[in-house]
């Protein structure tokens, strides 16, 4: 389902594999500032690079999208915006995107190491789709529309990653002492 919707987003993988370069070179200074495993810091990067690719980045990099893009005007759809029922979000293919671009920066967050560097973290993280949002109604020759149900449903992504990431961590901690021992 979520290939279908990424047929009109042929930027997307080679944004993705793009992102891992950054991804790469910063986890362990990010994991660091943390305090937490260098993967969590990995996977902190290569989700904030999905976001970035899946919701800033031109759909595609055509002359006229860019032309058209620029004549854009600004404006923010507000009508109907409303967090999404269970069933909404497992059942509607385009916020299956945003709930797999969203939820990996989450839990990644909710990885961080002291309960303070996670609240942190995490408050970052959900502020992330409002970022996204205000940047698309403040460039629009990007040619994203800017719209307030998209907030929401990135909120819940980050909600619902950082749920997983919070009953996962204690197990992976405990793991890793377990490993240590």
């Amino acid at each position: 389902m979520i290939s279908a919707v990424l047929g009109g987003m042929p930027n997307f993988w080679p944004g993705l594999l793009l992102s891992l370069v950054p991804a790469a070179l910063l986890n362990r200074p990010v994991g660091l500032l943390l305090r937490a495993h260098w993967v969590v810091g990995f996977l902190l990067l290569l989700g904030l690079g999905g976001v970035v690719v899946a919701t800033l980045l031109p759909e595609a990099f055509r002359p006229s999208v860019l032309r058209h893009a620029a004549e854009a005007a600004r404006h923010c759809s507000v009508a109907g915006a409303r967090p999404r029922s269970p069933y909404e979000l497992l059942h509607v293919r385009h916020i299956e995107l945003k709930l797999a671009t969203y939820a990996p920066v989450g839990f990644a967050a909710a990885l961080a190491g002291t309960r303070r560097r996670a609240a942190v973290a995490l408050l970052g993280t959900a502020m992330l789709p409002f970022a996204v949002s205000g940047l698309q109604y403040a460039v629009p020759a990007l040619g994203r529309a800017c719209d307030v149900q998209d907030v929401w449903d990135g909120v819940q992504g980050v909600v619902l990653g950082a749920a997983l990431g919070l009953v996962v961590g204690p197990v992976a901690r405990a793991v890793t002492r377990a490993r240590a021992v």
